[in-house]
């Protein structure tokens, strides 16, 4: 099992919106007590160089899951707030189920 998982928070440019998305997830992640993974954020054209590294993909960009070998969550409730909960609870699922 791996000891370390990472979670890439995807947007256009990788600053404003993944930094906002990051901060409810890490929030989140601290009051469930899950310490084991990294949440880091990046630009869409950036990410490629990335998605070996990632086990966990949470985009504003409404990606295709067929293009990527792991999960990828829609980001835009932690912005909006509009079913942020379901989102968070989403995220955490996996989280689980990828920690086995």
């Amino acid at each position: 099992m791996k000891t370390q998982r990472t979670l890439l928070v995807i947007c256009a440019l990788g600053y404003a919106t993944s930094t906002m998305i990051k901060k409810s997830i890490t929030e989140f992640f601290e009051a469930q007590g899950v310490a084991n993974w990294t949440v880091d954020t990046i630009g869409l054209t950036m990410a490629k160089d990335r998605l070996d590294t990632a086990d966990l993909i949470v985009s504003s960009l409404g990606l295709n899951q067929d293009e990527y070998k792991v999960p990828v969550l829609n980001g835009v409730p932690l912005i909006s707030g509009i079913g942020r909960d379901a989102v968070l609870q989403e995220i955490l699922d996996n989280v689980k189920r990828l920690d086995g």
